[in-house]
């Protein structure tokens, strides 16, 4: 028979391995319930279903923020987009994915965040946005909630960069020098 504390420490170690952590691949998360946000001829959004699984990660740096649908989660990753943006890398040999958690939202704003998010698809159109309707991003990665992450991925599909939260000035710019050095790697 187990004692209490054997079964308490089992847990505990089976939900840590589920962590992210550098080096390991990214595990698949597929989401079906919305999925990714696509323009038809007619500027009207198409939803369909997303996964990790089809980033091109041998092509182009993949960058993938998951962030809870609140204006603070927003907040804390805005210092790297903006950063992000400034370095001006080239745009065929970077792709942003935006996971968005609708699940993760202050009380009765769910269909005020989608249509947020439908607006901003239409603004940047070539921006790669996922809504995640039932938070299974946050669940599967086992991320924080109510706050952003980001994720960089290297040419394997492995992770090299994990933040789960705001990101320092100093973070900031390692990130963006990890992916001029990932940019390199693809131009050769």
């Amino acid at each position: 028979m187990l004692r209490p504390v054997a079964v308490l420490f089992s847990i505990f170690y089976s939900l840590q391995a589920l962590a992210l952590s550098a080096g390991q691949p990214l595990p698949e998360l597929m989401i079906q319930d919305k999925g990714e946000l696509t323009l038809d001829a007619q500027n009207d959004i198409v939803y369909v279903p997303w996964s990790t699984k089809n980033l091109d990660t041998k092509g182009e740096v993949q960058i993938i923020q998951y962030m809870a649908a609140r204006p603070s989660a927003e907040k804390q990753i805005r210092p790297f987009t903006d950063r992000l943006e400034e370095a001006g890398f080239p745009e065929e040999l970077i792709h942003v994915t935006t996971v968005v958690n609708l699940d993760d939202v202050t009380f009765g704003m769910s269909s005020w965040a989608l249509s947020e998010l439908e607006k901003n698809k239409r603004e940047y159109a070539t921006s790669a946005m996922v809504a995640d309707m039932k938070g299974h991003g946050l669940q599967l990665w086992n991320l924080t909630a109510k706050s952003s992450a980001l994720i960089v991925l290297g040419s394997d599909g492995n992770i090299l960069y994990l933040k789960d939260g705001k990101l320092n000035k100093k973070e900031i710019e390692s990130t963006l020098k990890l992916i001029d050095s990932e940019i390199a790697k693809r131009q050769q």
